[in-house]
């Protein structure tokens, strides 16, 4: 019975009937109502029909389930193969999703979000947007084009709390930030524009420090040694989504930006809502005249960064949008892998029950039933790994925000919502539907009543197995396009981390401090202290600023440079190598280290020692050091400049200080007891190995690898797995062309050698199919390598002997067997 031709048989029914009483000597008019007042209501009857038919369809369908879990646990080892596979392809693809609809497809939270654009200077001298408090409140003044405009800019507190002094991720802000941001205080509210001496803190933070304790809110708390009254707690939802270049953006509290910080020269970065009739490019044209009238007024401007604005929500992911899509095609590769070897399985099971679905079709069931029965039983399949496969999901995520919180925007977001459960849903169902063609279309094809009369599957089984090899050919090229791409990545990550000899990354603590109004004095003591610590080999401070006008010989043009005011400890705790000339003492005045690059930059060929050069005055070049990254892995080291610490008259916001030390973690207690004891105001902050700030230079690089790393893993397994039952197929399908072979005479050897050469040609041809794609695919990952190209030849080399020989032990076993065959067992059991 067919639903879409119930309109015809309900027509030739009522024809048939008025036909009769035509015969029976009715008018023709008269005979045709008295067939419909027989047959009665058609649309009444239509519905009936239509839900008896619908529940017969049901109830089949419950019956397939039904059956298909009883042909399930009659054979276990295969359904627990079938739903490990697909629990892994389907759960990491729902990992990977969810990361992508939480950074790429959901919007800001905030209130006009399309609306909201990141309105900054790009310096190329810092690698990051520079934008200065004065231009800012120039910008909120004057610009007409925007609803709103906020400025913010990181700064570290040292905070007294009910557990001591401790110190905070703070965030200070200036303008319309509330207004922009719009969050609902879980207690208080939050701060005016006009307000000083005042704090918002985050939830976190708030219970961590404060014990939740709400009689906190208009109390008075030290923030370094001043008074700030809390005004208001954020609620636990509330989450900062706006681009941060700093090391997290978990932010603890948030402070007012003063009027005096706004109109002297300090960092920060703006975002502003348009207006809902301004479109962003004339919006940026009225800022750049604005900025042109700032410039014009202040012509000893330090900086001229390039103004730029971009939407909010594009500035977020620009950055990781391409790896992220990459990864995404990684997890379809992996899922299409999974959906061939599961192919090849069933393949396998069908020519196995070829006699039981002959003997169904003889008693009745058409070939459409068959298919359906057999379809069912791949989604049920199929559900059940996909439930599994949210827990593996559900895993994955968890440990991608535990190992790298601030690899990628808004990663803390991804969970799995209803949106996540749809992409899995669909893309499980896309899966069976995929990996069940090739069953239904071996039995479509195959001749069942042949197949019930003497039970033979020897004809399709061989056009089952030419399917099988070119599915696994398939699997393979897929395969070496994941292990491509990773071997890539990892050869990236291990240039990045090669160390110089004697740089010891794991050996250096690093942290910073916030030193009091006689910083150098309080400095100088803490370093003294510090070096009496057992176990520390050497200790020192830095700090770095840009310089504007430096100047080198036979070059008038003024250069901007990167200036490093360092004690003498320092360079031994850093693990600095002299190339030649002297390090500098404290006693030096007026002289000057330099690096490798900034020698090249300024004198060329030139030997530099000796040579006299303006930075930040007057200086005599007394040393070349040679090239160091201690702050980007995936960055050449800056050329960079030394002076002495002593000569540096600046402010002191923060103070880097490292320390040699072979056991890093167990001085860590000590330093922060000596700082206590020094002043009690003060804490350490970013307390961390060099080699942990290293890696978390390359935090996205490392999320990247490990992802990639965990596909192409898979990726190689499920290939080795679909080789190995490919072969040990065909060995089963050719028992008794062996046995014949071995009975006549055959060799041992020959016959492992017949196998395995039948298998590595399909393997051979996977590979060779797979390199040629891999050249295409990995100039997509161009901009994610780091001094690797990404048609290097020994990566692929590499990749394409490593599943070579992987396939060549996936042919081993079954080739071994087929030596060992009986010819007698062979020849008798056909």
């Amino acid at each position: 019975m067919n639903l879409d031709h119930l309109d015809d048989d309900i027509r030739d029914h009522i024809e048939r009937e008025t036909r009769d009483n035509i015969e029976c000597g009715m008018e023709p008019e008269e005979a045709r109502y008295a067939a419909l007042r027989k047959f009665g209501n058609v649309s009444r009857v239509k519905e009936e029909t239509r839900a008896v038919w619908k529940r017969v369809w049901l109830e089949q369908i419950y019956q397939d389930a039904r059956y298909a879990m009883r042909t399930l646990r009659r054979d276990p080892m295969f359904a627990t193969v079938i739903v490990a596979t697909l629990a892994i392809a389907l759960g990491l693809n729902t990992a990977v999703f969810s990361v992508i609809d939480s950074v790429l497809l959901k919007p800001i939270v905030y209130p006009h979000a399309d609306r909201l654009v990141w309105l900054n200077e790009f310096d190329s001298h810092l690698q990051r947007d520079f934008t200065s408090l004065p231009d800012f409140a120039a910008w909120r003044k004057q610009a007409r084009s925007f609803e709103a405009m906020a400025a913010f800019t990181p700064q570290q507190a040292a905070i007294q709390t009910s557990n001591g002094v401790v110190q905070m991720n703070g965030l200070e802000v200036a303008g319309d930030f509330w207004r922009i941001i719009s969050p609902r205080p879980a207690l208080g509210r939050v701060f005016g524009p006009d307000e000083q001496n005042v704090v918002v803190l985050s939830s976190n933070f708030f219970e961590r420090e404060f014990a939740g304790d709400p009689q906190i809110i208009g109390k008075a708390v030290l923030v370094d040694e001043r008074p700030f009254t809390v005004v208001g707690v954020l609620p636990s939802s509330f989450r900062f989504q706006l681009p941060a270049w700093w090391a997290s953006s978990k932010m603890d509290g948030y402070f007012p930006v003063t009027a005096n910080e706004l109109a002297r020269f300090r960092a920060g970065s703006v975002v502003a809502e348009l207006k809902p009739s301004v479109r962003i490019e004339p919006a940026l044209a009225e800022i750049e005249v604005i900025q042109r009238q700032v410039i014009q007024s202040s012509p000893m401007r330090p900086f001229s960064p390039t103004l730029y604005a971009q939407p909010l929500q594009e500035k977020l992911v620009s950055g990781v949008r391409r790896a992220l899509i990459v990864l995404l095609a990684a997890g379809a590769f992996v899922l299409l892998i999974a959906a061939v070897n599961v192919a090849n399985l069933l393949l396998a099971r069908a020519s196995a029950r070829q006699r039981e679905i002959a003997i169904r079709a003889a008693v009745g069931a058409g070939r459409m039933r068959i298919i359906r029965q057999l379809m069912v039983e791949n989604l049920v399949l199929t559900f059940i790994g996909a439930a599994a496969g949210l827990l593996v999901a559900r895993w994955a995520i968890a440990a991608l925000i535990r190992i790298s919180p601030d690899a990628v925007p808004r990663l803390g977001e991804a969970t799995i919502d209803t949106r996540v459960l749809a992409f899995t849903f669909v893309v499980a169902i896309a899966t069976a539907l995929l990996f069940g063609i090739g069953p239904a279309l071996s039995l479509w094809r195959g001749d069942l009543h042949r197949r019930l009369k003497d039970g033979s599957r020897a004809s399709d089984g061989f056009a089952n197995l030419r399917f099988r090899r070119i599915l696994v050919a398939a699997e393979l090229a897929l395969a070496i396009i994941l292990l491509t791409g990773a071997g890539l990545m990892l050869k990236s990550f291990w240039r990045m981390n090669q160390h110089p000899a004697g740089f010891t990354p794991e050996q250096i603590l690093t942290f910073k401090v916030r030193g009091p109004g006689t910083a150098k004095l309080y400095l100088a003591e803490l370093i003294r202290r510090l070096e009496s610590i057992p176990g520390v080999r050497s200790a020192g401070i830095s700090v770095w600023m840009l310089f504007s006008d430096g100047r080198f010989p036979n070059d008038d043009a003024p250069h901007i440079v990167r200036i490093n005011a360092s004690s003498p400890g320092y360079y031994r705790a850093i693990g600095m190598r002299l190339l030649k000339g002297r390090w500098l003492t404290e006693s030096d005045r007026h002289a000057i280290l330099m690096n490798e690059s900034m020698a090249r930059e300024a004198f060329g060929a030139t030997d530099p020692l000796g040579q006299g050069v303006a930075i930040p005055e007057r200086s005599t070049v007394v040393g070349i050091v040679a090239d160091l990254k201690y702050g980007k892995l995936d960055a050449s080291a800056p050329a960079e400049n030394y002076i002495p610490y002593s000569e540096f008259g600046g402010p002191v916001p923060s103070t880097n200080i490292a320390i040699s030390t072979p056991n890093p973690a167990a001085i860590i207690p000590a330093i922060r007891k000596t700082i206590a004891d020094l002043d009690p105001a003060q804490a350490a902050y970013d307390v961390k190995t060099l080699d942990q700030a290293l890696a978390e230079s390359i935090a996205p690089r490392r999320f990247n690898l490990f992802l990639l790393g965990i596909f192409a893993s898979v990726a190689l397994i499920l290939a080795v797995i679909g080789v190995y039952g490919v072969i040990a197929y065909s060995v089963a399908e050719r028992t008794r062309e062996i046995g014949v072979r071995i009975a006549l005479g055959a060799q041992t050897r020959g016959v492992v050698r017949m196998v395995v050469i039948e298998g590595m040609g399909v393997a051979l041809a996977g590979i060779l199919i797979g390199i040629s794609a891999a050249f295409g695919f990995t100039r997509l990952m161009a901009n994610l390598l780091y001094d690797v190209r990404p048609d290097d030849p020994l990566t692929f080399a590499a990749v394409g002997s490593l599943l070579a020989l992987t396939a060549l032990a996936a042919c081993a076993g079954p080739a071994l067997k087929a030596a060992t065959i009986d010819p007698v067992i062979a020849l008798r059991d056909e």
